[in-house]
């Protein structure tokens, strides 16, 4: 999915629900954010819900929700569906580094792993999930298998 704010400098977050007749869980909030531009994410198939909500007194509560299909998602996105495994980086230069946030398939809750400020290294990935891969700014970086 992708989710954006119609207003400039709102601050929002996007939280997770189950409702159910059998249940009704409210999980941490996915992402925190602000401006208009998309954010991409994965809400794990076991909510039913999504709720965004503002983060702060500024801004305006307008929101646009759009679903990626599968053809749709940007590369830098992907399902992991072995059990642990060590990742190497490297951010050709880029002096803030890549953030990565690992989402386990069966409890659905992101794993940040922050690799801000550094220009290559390793990262452990607990088990199965969508790995989400970004760099600040944009720009040419690896990710391999250790």
């Amino acid at each position: 999915m992708r989710l954006r704010s119609r207003g400039p400098v709102t601050t929002y977050f996007a939280a997770p629900w189950i409702d159910t007749p059998q249940e009704r869980t409210e999980a941490a909030a996915l992402f925190h954010t602000w401006g208009r531009s998309w954010h991409p994410f994965v809400l794990p198939g076991r909510y039913t819900h999504l709720e965004v909500r503002k983060g702060g007194e500024n801004g305006m509560a307008r929101w646009q929700l759009d679903r990626l299909w599968r053809e749709d998602v940007p590369a830098l996105l992907f399902a992991w569906e072995g059990g642990p495994l060590e990742l190497r980086y490297d951010c050709a230069g880029r002096a803030r580094g890549l953030g990565l946030v690992h989402h386990a398939f069966d409890s659905g809750e992101p794993l940040d792993i922050d690799v801000t400020g550094t220009e290559r290294g390793t990262v452990r990935l607990g088990g199965p999930g969508y790995v989400w891969v970004h760099s600040s700014p944009a720009g040419d970086w690896t990710l391999k298998v250790a």
